[in-house]
């Protein structure tokens, strides 16, 4: 991996690989539902700049995580970033059980996500480059409108609003 870093939030470093034209991102320490959220509109931020349709995720530096932002992140961050044009999404989970459950229960929540699940990073950057759909000079096409507005209206909004607006019911 080639990587750039972007952006470093108080519990995630994000992260452009321009060899394998993906981004990612570095989880670390305990995720509570604010932390995440905050850290989702760094993530929203570096997206627009750098579209890409591959996100490479790791919760392997990840102390705890609250169920409630598995929920949060499965229904309405995540289905923002398939919006936006991310196809794979590939998560590297924690090293232990509670935190192979916890992916593996945020799946169940959102299906047809295109995410895959690894338990280790080196066989999960394999996979990644392996379905690889090809570097194009180019670049990645920009995330539709209706998913830029979206990210946009996340972006400029006060934390507060976020919290409130994303938070579940």
């Amino acid at each position: 991996m080639n990587l750039k870093k972007l952006c470093e939030a108080s519990h995630v470093t994000i992260y452009f690989d321009s060899w394998n034209n993906w981004l990612y991102l570095d989880w670390h320490g305990e995720l509570t539902m604010p932390a995440v959220q905050r850290a989702c509109q760094d993530i929203a931020r570096c997206y627009l700049e750098y579209s890409c349709p591959r996100v490479l995720n790791s919760n392997t530096q990840v102390t705890h995580i609250d169920w409630q932002v598995l929920a949060w992140l499965a229904q309405q961050f995540l289905p923002l970033l398939r919006l936006a044009g991310v196809e794979q999404l590939v998560w590297v989970y924690g090293p232990t059980l509670r935190a192979r459950d916890m992916a593996h229960e945020t799946l169940t929540h959102f299906p047809s996500s295109g995410i895959t699940l690894f338990g280790d990073m080196e066989d999960a950057v394999a996979w990644l480059q392996q379905t690889h759909p090809g570097y194009s000079s180019k670049g990645t096409p920009p995330p539709s409108s209706a998913a830029s507005v979206k990210l946009t209206a996340l972006l400029n909004a006060p934390t507060e609003q976020v919290l409130a607006e994303y938070s579940p019911a």
